[in-house]
Formats: C-alpha cells, structure tokens, sequence
C-alpha cells in the first residue's frame, strides 16, 4: 500500500483540485494551497511558493511543494491548471529578466571595463527580442532549394497547359 501524505489520498493517486482551495468543494481536509496571488484563509499560495523559488526548470520547486516532479508534470497538463502554470511562467520569466537588467544597469554605470559592453548592450536594446524573417534564416537547404525548383516547375508547366487550353478556344 503506498504511502499517504498530504499530497496523495490512501490508494496514492496524486490530489490535483482537491489540494486548493479555490478548487475544492465542500470537504477542504485535502487542501494544502490556495490559487490566489497571496496566502489565503491559512493556505499558502502556490503561486507565491513557485514565485520565491525562481526556478526556471520548476524541479527544485516540485519537489518541495509536491509529492514529487511527476505530481507537478500532472498538474500542469491539466487544462484547468493550465491559465495559472502559463501566466507563472510568464512573470517569473519577467521578473529574472528584469533583476538581470538591473544589474546590467548598475555595470553600465561602473567604471570598470565591463561597463562599455553593459552600454552598448542597453544601447541595442539587447533584452528585446530579434524580429525573425524568411531572409534571416541563412541559406536554404538543398531540399529547399529543389522543393521550391519542383514548385516552379509544376506551376510552370500548368501555366502553359492553360495557355495552350485557352489558345485553342481562341482559334475557334
């Protein structure tokens, strides 16, 4: 028989809903956290929790907020979960970015050596990200290029096929 903690009910099935609050219907004895930004009603905030971890490869936050890694990859492809696990991510990505800026910022403002690169870097607004075009992908491969060599000719060829149908209707 598997272990019970407070994560898993007495057969070891892992608690999604039932571990919050906000998700729980009237039996809250499984509850462990809320949804909410901050604690809520004595529950702490998993988002709060995920927050102050600043783990970008959310393992050492599993394992120390749920029964292990494999609880958390169960939440997170729930697609009630979902909304919360995107907008998490996305702010905890910010947040390291914006921390990194600062010190950037700082350096810029050094006298040492470094601060030319930190200058030019908030000059080109290194943090902001590269416009992605057709053209900036490099040489296309061979495939490509025969792919598109194919392309051409099969259009070719069926240009001239309605060429050659249409000039017979205009003889006529």
């Amino acid at each position: 028989m598997p272990a019970v903690s407070k994560f898993t009910n007495e057969s070891g099935t892992r608690y999604t809903r039932s571990l919050f609050y906000e998700t729980t219907l009237a039996d809250k004895a499984s509850v462990v956290y809320t949804l909410k930004d901050q604690d809520h009603k004595g529950f702490k905030s998993l988002y709060r929790a995920y927050m102050d971890t600043q783990d970008l490869t959310e393992y050492q936050f599993a394992t120390a907020y749920l029964a292990d890694w494999q609880h958390w990859v169960i939440l997170c492809e729930l697609d009630w979960f979902k909304p919360y696990v995107t907008r998490w991510r996305q702010e905890l990505e910010l947040s390291l970015k914006a921390e990194a800026l600062q010190r950037i910022i700082q350096e810029a403002r050094s006298d040492r050596r470094e601060s030319m690169s930190a200058n030019k870097y908030l000059l080109e607004k290194g943090w902001e990200p590269k416009p992605t075009t057709k053209d900036s992908v490099g040489r296309p491969s061979k495939e490509a290029i025969r792919a598109k060599a194919e392309e051409m000719f099969q259009d070719t060829k069926r240009i001239n096929s309605d060429l050659n149908r249409l000039g017979g209707l205009i003889d006529r």
